[in-house]
């Protein structure tokens, strides 16, 4: 075989990962924008107070307590395994859910996708854990961009799409429609299963004895968390209630689904795009503060117009499909990151910690934001996000590190053009 042959099909075959892993995460984020931004906005449109809304969050608890069992997903049987049984058992809820509506069942359908979550944020571990082991530290700018788009497009359907139909169709068929969007989303997990070379399962006790003490010693990684801890809480509550806000600005169910799903998706692909080429250029940290910079502008101009009151819906529409650009710039450079702080030998649990905390953050934040915004409006809710934002930009330079691997690199860490196939 030519040397120049082998140089084809590994470019090839690097397109293939990336391609696949946008696919994956485009699974993964259907059900979770679903009920992270488009349900929150049929409340709120059926007059649900904002203080209730934000209490939706503790169905994101399972994402908040996920480490514990994400050793599990270490030692046995495989990413794709894993990310199989969960996509299976989602659309399965999916199709319980469509006999609750939540304007009158609302108590039984938090049950339902209480369930829906654990098995979500069980397949969030195991993806993670492909992404990590799938890609080496000069490719994750790239692979992180290509996951975050793939995630924009789950975002369209699940955040956008879905509330379309709703608002035509009505609940059981919207949630009819949503069970074969994840259906059809999860056929690209049949075609992964070379992205990542098997574990040493001569090591993988190590996962089930010291993971989470083995995380504790990951000065990286700890530093990642001080950091995540501020930068997080801005985003998140700048996001919680951008639903609502446009649902109280007047806007109507169609035009909140085309701009939070169209224009949000747009941006996020655009953003997700210029998210890698900055990372791969610039470096991670830079990234990151580029996107801090311009995600605290954004929820300032936002608290600058509340406050005077001359916002537009067209204005505030476009800040807010601005914010969503940001936010996307923001993940592509944090996840960038993450996943070098991460141990190559558990993966899965040490993402999941790092993505534990952001639940737990995404939880308190929209509960904050959802009294925060009840009691004072929405110019003081979006002031104190980018507050939150401007504060982490004065700890990038000591808790932001963006090491190379901290541990050395094994033969699953070698670049994409080097991945052999998975069991």
């Amino acid at each position: 075989m030519s040397a120049t042959y082998m140089k084809l099909s590994a470019r090839s075959g690097a397109w293939t990962v990336l391609g696949l892993l946008a696919g994956l995460y485009a699974a993964q984020s259907v059900t979770g924008s679903m009920v992270q931004s488009a349900l929150p906005v049929a409340l709120r449109d059926a007059g649900m107070p904002l203080d209730q809304i934000g209490y939706l969050a503790i169905l994101f608890l399972p994402w908040a307590l996920k480490f514990l069992w994400a050793p599990l997903v270490d030692r046995f049987f495989t990413e794709r395994a894993w990310i199989l049984a969960c996509q299976a058992g989602i659309a399965a809820c999916v199709l319980v859910a469509a006999a609750f509506p939540p304007q009158t069942a609302l108590m039984p359908l938090s049950a339902v996708l209480l369930v829906m979550a654990m098995l979500a944020a069980t397949q969030d571990v195991a993806t993670d854990s492909l992404a990590v082991r799938a890609t080496s530290a000069q490719t994750r700018g790239a692979a992180s961009g290509a996951s975050t788009a793939g995630a924009y497009v789950g975002f369209l359907i699940g955040g956008g799409l879905w509330l379309v139909v709703y608002n035509a169709a009505g609940w059981a068929v919207s949630m009819a429609a949503m069970a074969a969007f994840i259906a059809v989303l999860s056929l690209p997990v049949f075609f992964s299963a070379d992205l990542a070379a098997p574990r040493n399962r001569n090591e993988r006790p190590a996962a089930r004895h010291g993971a989470l003490r083995n995380v504790l010693s990951n000065r990286a990684l700890m530093n990642g968390l001080m950091f995540l801890a501020v930068y997080q809480v801005g985003i998140r509550m700048g996001s919680a209630m951008s639903g609502p806000y446009l649902v109280d600005k007047g806007l109507s169910l169609d035009a909140i689904g085309m701009v939070r799903g169209a224009g949000g998706a747009i941006a996020g692909f655009i953003a997700s795009t210029l998210g890698a080429l900055l990372v791969q250029a610039a470096g991670v940290k830079r990234a990151v503060v580029a996107a801090a910079v311009l995600n605290a502008a954004v929820l300032a101009a936002l608290a600058s117009l509340e406050v005077v009151g001359s916002i537009s819906q067209t204005w505030a529409a476009a800040l807010l499909v601005t914010q969503a650009g940001a936010v996307a710039l923001s993940f592509v450079a944090l996840y960038a990151a993450m996943m070098n702080w991460c141990n190559p030998e558990q993966t899965a649990t040490d993402f999941a910690v790092l993505q534990s905390l952001d639940a737990i953050l995404a939880i308190a934040a929209s509960a904050a934001a959802g009294h925060l915004g009840k009691a004072f409006g929405y110019s003081p809710l979006f002031g104190a996000s980018a507050v939150f934002l401007v504060a982490a930009l004065l700890l990038v330079s000591r808790f932001l590190a963006v090491p190379g691997q901290p541990r050395p690199q094994s033969h699953s860490h070698s670049h994409l053009e080097e991945k052999v196939s998975e069991p």
